[in-house]
């Protein structure tokens, strides 16, 4: 018999391959992917002959792809991610280090346990213990609106 690689052995291999290769690429494509080689192997041990293995591997990719690819997809892909670094400064409050400069309304504050360079948006003036909060990050500034002053 010439169809050495439907043997269930190879499937199970393919299905591995497919896993690891997900963690690469990631889209659940080879997951799914991975799915039909399981079933496959299951379906090459009880016996099933080449054309139904494949029809087989084929059924089940594709029940993966239109039922739990969207499913993981939306666990795993979300908009409303964890916001870290720069992105997580925006509407954190903090208060002035340092008074601003009413000229050039630069000044330093302290956001997060860090001290960082700030600019306002406003006239007010800054001073050492005004409580801010943060609207945006430009570079390394962040841009601030006064909250308090004590």
């Amino acid at each position: 018999m010439d169809m050495d690689f439907f043997q269930w052995h190879w499937w199970a291999g393919l299905s591995l391959l497919m896993m690891i290769a997900e963690i690469f690429l990631p889209g659940f494509f080879l997951f799914c992917l991975g799915i039909g080689c399981i079933a496959a192997s299951i379906s090459a041990a009880l016996g099933l002959g080449a054309a139904g293995q494949l029809l087989v591997f084929s059924a089940f990719s594709l029940l993966a792809f239109f039922t739990i690819r969207p499913i993981l997809m939306k666990r795993f892909w979300q908009k409303d991610h964890v916001r870290t670094n720069a992105d997580a400064l925006p509407g954190m409050r903090g208060r002035v280090s340092q008074d601003f400069d009413p000229g050039l309304r630069l000044g330093r504050v302290q956001v997060g346990g860090d001290d960082w360079r700030a600019e306002s948006i406003t006239d007010q003036p800054l001073r050492i213990g005004d409580t801010i909060e943060v609207v945006r990050v430009e570079s390394n500034t962040l841009i601030v609106k006064p909250l308090t002053t004590t």
